[in-house]
């Protein structure tokens, strides 16, 4: 349990910060897998998330090793910080902050005079919280708790995978031109690609080795980001295009001649560069592109997604991020 607030807090003020009351001893905790109202990431992170089972003491937040969980025993981690701490990643849309944090596995090295190895396996987690401006309580949720409300049994393993659609290559001027017909794919040792700014880029996002073919697949969100994570550009959101970059990035589709085309969503961006913040000069990293997605069972619910808030993407209004910029400068997609 992580206390929250003073130690001699009332029960009404321990409510009023989104925690927990003790009803025995009046004590106040944080509640666990929270977005609080308080604005803190308070989550949990078991030895038996991952398979190797994953060691608690070695869970640190990725780019702050010295943000360690509060709590730790061998076979759990909890941490609980500030969701502007901790070099979280942060950005709006219309009237929603987003807050993104990673928990990483600090990898245990062995060292001999001709190497340096190590046994641990890598693992990495993507927590996130949502705060819609006016609301007292958070209405985040984690990235990482998915557990579907029913049981679905099936062989393998199954997942959500997202790829580059290519076309022809140009020998003649080294260039990729991609395919808007989503026929073939890049594989993934072929990234990163070099791109020239303003190109389309075909993307799709599916669902691998589905365990019921009624399932569908949700894309909540899409953001690039430069290989330091020092700024992050949002693509789509609750299946809208940013309203800060019209035009530039399509809406999802779906294709109706696939044999599961719920299984499958489509989209495609005009290439960018980000710019440095400060001098606007251009940032010379890799782009990545990352996506959040949900699997849904008709059965249980509506399966489909919103647009900002619930509102028409057009009349939001967002502070802008690093930018992109026309022209024939290329740059490198993983």
């Amino acid at each position: 349990q992580v206390a929250c607030g003073p130690g001699r807090i009332s029960p009404a003020h321990c409510l009023a910060k989104g925690c927990c009351v003790d009803p025995e001893t009046s004590s106040c905790y944080y509640p666990l897998e929270e977005c609080t109202a308080d604005r803190h990431f308070v989550f949990a992170v078991r030895r038996a998330i991952s398979i190797p089972p994953v060691d608690p003491a070695t869970l640190v937040i990725a780019g702050n090793t010295s943000c360690t969980p509060v709590i730790c025993t061998p076979d759990i981690a909890i941490f609980k910080f500030p969701v502007t701490g901790c070099g979280t990643h942060a950005f709006v849309v219309g009237e929603t902050t987003i807050y993104l944090a990673e928990v990483e596995s600090l990898a245990r090295r062995n060292f001999q005079s001709y190497g340096v190895i190590t046994r641990d396996s890598p693992l990495r987690l993507l927590v996130e919280c949502r705060y819609a401006e006016g609301n007292l309580a958070s209405s985040g949720y984690l990235v990482k708790i998915s557990n579907p409300p029913s049981t679905v049994l099936s062989r393998g393993v199954f997942g959500v995978q997202l790829r580059i659609a290519t076309g022809d290559y140009k020998a003649l001027h080294k260039l990729i031109h991609l395919d808007e017909s989503y026929t073939r794919f890049y594989p993934q040792y072929h990234r990163p690609l070099r791109l020239l700014l303003g190109n389309p880029v075909y993307l799709e996002v599916r669902l691998l080795n589905a365990p019921d073919p009624n399932l569908v697949l949700l894309v909540h969100y899409c953001v690039a980001y430069p290989r330091s994570g020092q700024a992050v550009w949002v693509l789509l959101y609750d299946g809208c295009p940013n309203p800060l970059d019209y035009g530039h990035t399509s809406t999802l589709h779906i294709h109706s001649k696939l044999p599961l085309p719920k299984h499958h969503r489509r989209f495609h961006i005009q290439t960018f560069q980000f710019l440095d913040s400060t001098s606007y000069s251009y940032v010379n990293e890799e782009i990545y592109f990352m996506c959040s997605t949900e699997l849904c069972l008709p059965s249980e619910r509506q399966c489909m997604e919103g647009c900002f808030d619930g509102r028409s993407p057009f009349s939001l209004q967002a502070e802008p991020g690093p930018g992109s910029i026309s022209g024939r400068k290329s740059i490198l997609i993983k």
